[in-house]
Parts: structure tokens; sequence; C-alpha cells
């Protein structure tokens, strides 16, 4: 997925917690100092923790659904800055287009599509 894109439709708005990247973080063992805390997230440029990217796609096929085999493609476009509060949007069904972008600002933080699989 690569080129600019009209806005897909709105199915969800997520408040995010400011702690969401220390606990994947706990959960999956990937402890980066940007996902974990605003002190440890600014020596690498950013004003507060960032959610990771893999909790971000998986947070979105949980809402968008999957067949039991699929293939995903997911472009990471900016990050998530927590807390924070962004909307996901899709096309209708199990496979095609999602994405997630701020719900104020309509940034672009992901886009990706879910597929058949095999491809």
């Amino acid at each position: 997925p690569s080129g600019p894109r009209d806005p897909l439709p709105a199915r969800a708005e997520w408040r995010l917690a400011g702690d969401v990247g220390r606990r994947y973080g706990a959960a999956s063992g990937d402890r980066n100092p940007i996902h974990l805390h605003p002190l440890t997230a600014r020596p690498f440029g950013f004003p507060r923790a960032v959610a990771h990217g893999m909790w971000t796609v998986a947070r979105c096929l949980a809402e968008h659904g999957t067949p039991d085999a699929a293939v995903v493609r997911a472009e990471f476009r900016a990050p998530v800055l927590l807390p924070g509060t962004v909307a996901y949007g899709a096309e209708e069904g199990t496979c095609g287009r999602f994405e997630l972008r701020g719900a104020r600002d309509g940034r672009l933080h992901v886009r990706g599509e879910v597929g058949p699989y095999p491809a």
C-alpha cells in the first residue's frame, strides 16, 4: 500500500492510555525505551512514549476481523503518541484495506491490507 489515498470510513475511535507501550513490552518482552515512558522516549526525538508498531497492527486486526488464514501487509507512516486518540478506518469485510489515523488531525499512522491466504 503506497501513495496518497482518501481516508477510509471510520469504524471505531480508540483512546489509548499512556501505559500501552509498557503493557505491550511486558507481554512481548520488547522493552524498547521509546515505548515505555515520556522520559525514555525524549532522547530518541519523541515528545511522549509511542505505541509499538506490532501492537498497533494487532489492534487493527482485532477490530478488522480476519479469515482463518490471511496475508497482512502494513505500512507505518507516523508514530502513535501515548496517550492519544486514534480513529480506525476500514473497508467492509474481513479482507480489504484498513488504516489508523489521528482522531483529531487525521494524520495517517498506519495503513494496511488483509488478503486471503495464499495470496
